[in-house]
């Protein structure tokens, strides 16, 4: 059975991806930090930078 945060994580994260401020292979990698709250800012930034830099790539 999955916990309200895990269900939370399932809506949110494809619009994360979709926004561009998450690339799919960090939401996978974040999933359990974004729903147990332990997501540090660091790992927000890291996310952020890395979705960014490969739109900034292309």
């Amino acid at each position: 059975m999955t916990s309200l945060s895990e269900e939370l994580v399932e809506v949110v994260a494809p619009l994360l991806i979709e926004d561009g401020l998450f690339l799919t292979r960090d939401v996978e990698t974040y999933k359990a930090k974004l729903a147990t709250g332990a997501m540090k800012a660091e790992d927000w930034l890291m996310a952020v930078e890395n979705a960014l830099a490969k739109e900034e790539a292309q």
